[in-house]
């Protein structure tokens, strides 16, 4: 990071820019609890809230400005962060309550809804995106729907590396498959199925970088029971193979 930035300066010219300026303090009416943000079209922050500078372990406003995901994250999850913000920039219109699911320092997966919409500006080009993430926890009542799948969603977190079937999941929600499945995906936008499958994708991801560990006893311990379905289902998610990924993200000297 150039040190001598001027924040100031920086947000300045960028929300001189901005059309829909107004839309900004739209997303700060989601909910109480939420961590607000926006950036430019090259993913530097440009506005953030207090919650957001104290997950990123910054003490004010101005650590984080102009700064992109790469310095905050490990370069993997920077560059999926990054390239969330270029879908929205290239769709140019929201996309609201999506689930991510989100390594805090230690690794450990943490739940949240995100919704991010594109910011307009030079006479209605892209010039940037901002957005909320609710975090399912602290959320409160809004998010009521949400947190009647709690149960749910700790028992995946927990037991991601054992067989998990739907009808279990339903039970603990005293629906019937067909009403759970429903619901579920109304909600997270993808099936149950889909779901675990994402739970143990990450956890395997984070293995992968962080550990030395034979790539065949990560699938086992992350609930895959084949290493070929697991490559198979790594590269759906991750668009690559969980040995393309090690070696981009945890090269060895």
């Amino acid at each position: 990071m150039d040190t001598t930035l001027d924040t100031s300066r920086f947000q300045r010219e960028f929300f001189q820019r901005l059309d829909n300026r107004f839309h900004l303090d739209l997303l700060f009416d989601y909910l109480p609890e939420i961590y607000f943000y926006a950036k430019d079209i090259h993913s530097r922050f440009v506005k953030v809230n207090a919650a957001m500078v104290r997950m990123h372990g910054c003490k004010r406003e101005s650590d984080m400005i102009g700064r992109d995901d790469h310095a905050f994250h490990t370069r993997d999850m920077a560059e999926r962060y990054i390239a969330e913000d270029r879908r929205v920039q290239a769709l140019g219109k929201p996309l609201p309550n999506q689930v991510w699911l989100v390594p805090n320092h230690d690794g450990v997966l943490k739940w949240y809804v995100s919704s991010k919409l594109p910011l307009f500006g030079d006479g209605g080009k892209v010039i940037g995106i901002a957005g909320v993430m609710r975090d399912f926890e602290k959320a409160g009542a809004i998010l009521e729907p949400y947190q009647e799948m709690a149960t749910v969603v700790g028992f995946v977190s927990e037991h991601y590396a054992e067989r998990i079937e739907v009808a279990e999941l339903a039970s603990r929600m005293h629906l019937s498959v067909s009403q759970f499945d429903r619901k579920f995906k109304k909600l997270f936008q993808m099936t149950p199925q889909q779901y675990i499958l994402r739970v143990r994708v990450n956890a395997a991801a984070q293995a992968l970088i962080s550990t030395d560990e034979p790539i065949a006893s990560i699938a086992d311990r992350c609930g895959f029971y084949d290493q070929s379905y697991f490559t198979k289902q790594f590269r759906k998610v991750m668009a690559v193979t969980p040995r393309e990924y090690r070696a981009r993200y945890c090269p060895r000297e």
